[in-house]
């Protein structure tokens, strides 16, 4: 039986490091989840603070990272606990940005391979670029297409209904911070 490939491993621990010094300087907060003590570097938590100016405002949207052995040569998936509705975030939480997705996938027009994975991204990458998604959504390859349809053609109440939802799924983050 083949050995687990310890390098996913110590590239996460090496993130968590970095992630614990940054402590929520750039607008997010992501930690590996543990159970009983026990870390499962395969499974993160994110919460994401709702970007300013954006109907996002003032909220704490909270989110998972799901990893495999093959990291950091694979992208790991994102997916949104909170409930959203937006042009590039999925009905079912999963998020579509050109960076998840893997260089072998199959070829998508509007994507150029440089603007997938590559393992020199990480999770700060993927965090800011969700961030910057949540400000600005990419409409012209939307998961949701209602919520690209809204967003084009009313815009005013795209932003009322996702501020409405945000403010509804918004967590509080002092409960799921780890001292």
């Amino acid at each position: 039986m083949a050995r687990p490939n310890p390098t996913y491993l110590k590239r996460l621990m090496t993130e968590e490091k970095e992630l614990i010094k940054e402590n929520g300087k750039y607008g997010y907060y992501a930690f590996p989840r543990r159970n009983n003590g026990n870390c499962n570097y395969l499974k993160w938590d994110v919460y994401i603070v709702g970007p300013p100016e954006s109907p996002y405002e003032g909220t704490i949207l909270h989110a998972e990272l799901e990893f495999t052995t093959h990291y950091p040569l694979s992208p790991p998936k994102m997916r949104f606990l909170s409930k959203m509705f937006h042009p590039n975030i999925y009905e079912n939480g999963n998020v579509c940005i050109s960076i998840l997705h893997d260089r072998v996938d199959e070829f998508i027009a509007y994507e150029s391979p440089d603007e997938r994975w590559s393992p020199v991204l990480n999770i700060s990458s993927i965090t800011l670029s969700v961030t910057s998604i949540l400000y600005k959504p990419n409409i012209n390859s939307p998961a949701n297409v209602d919520a690209a349809k809204l967003y084009r053609e009313n815009i005013k109440e795209y932003e009322k209904k996702v501020r409405d939802l945000a403010l509804k799924e918004s967590v509080d983050l002092k409960t799921f911070i780890q001292k």
